[in-house]
């Protein structure tokens, strides 16, 4: 009996969350290097299906990177456009990332899978694409860093580079997570990194 159309494109669908989830893990873990056959092989199907998928490494690296800023962007400008204060956004924000160690560990995939994206020469400047609408993360936090400090609740500096300071914490945290060791981060240890102490 042949599939319907709905069946075959839940079965498509199926294919290519397997291929992406696969890309994701190895590409957080081995670099960008890692080659198509290995994709395949971990995702369970041909080179050819792949293929018929993505027409390239390129175009999966392209996808996942979209992926990426949006769910990235997203959760944080989410939180960012909030009514809460400064302090409560920070403390939101660090939060989210400490779950993403216990319950959520294709956030790190993702984080990871950014950082070799940000290191590789594969990917042109051009496609990692962040805008109005979806802002990069580091930005975002910095705009409320700068809320913060007009609040008097937050440490004094330039609100860019203490954000970076905070993200490169979380990159070194997703790093050890990456490799299996167990991180069980307490967020004031974060917290203390933007708020100041009576504010933890």
């Amino acid at each position: 009996m042949p599939r319907s159309k709905e069946a075959f494109e839940a079965m498509r669908q199926s294919t290519r969350q397997k291929i992406e989830a696969s890309a994701l893990s190895l590409f957080a873990r081995k670099g960008l290097s890692v080659k198509i056959s290995e994709i395949a092989k971990a995702s369970g199907v041909s080179q050819g299906l792949m293929y018929s998928h993505y027409p390239s490494k390129d175009a999966l690296i392209t996808e996942l990177v979209r992926q990426a800023i949006t769910i990235s962007s997203e959760y944080v400008m989410n939180i960012a456009t909030g009514k809460e204060t400064a302090v409560e956004k920070i403390k939101n924000i660090t939060n989210m990332m400490c779950d993403m160690f216990s319950e959520a560990p294709i956030g790190i995939e993702y984080f990871m899978f950014m950082v070799q994206v940000g290191m590789s020469s594969l990917v042109s400047e051009e496609k990692i694409t962040f805008d109005e609408k979806l802002p990069n993360p580091a930005q975002i936090l910095a705009g409320i860093v700068s809320e913060g400090q007009k609040e008097g609740n937050v440490v004094p500096g330039d609100p860019f580079q203490l954000s970076i300071v905070y993200w490169a914490a979380i990159q070194g945290l997703c790093g050890y997570a990456i490799t299996g060791m167990p991180v069980a981060q307490e967020p004031v240890v974060l917290n203390r990194l933007l708020l100041k102490e009576k504010y933890l």
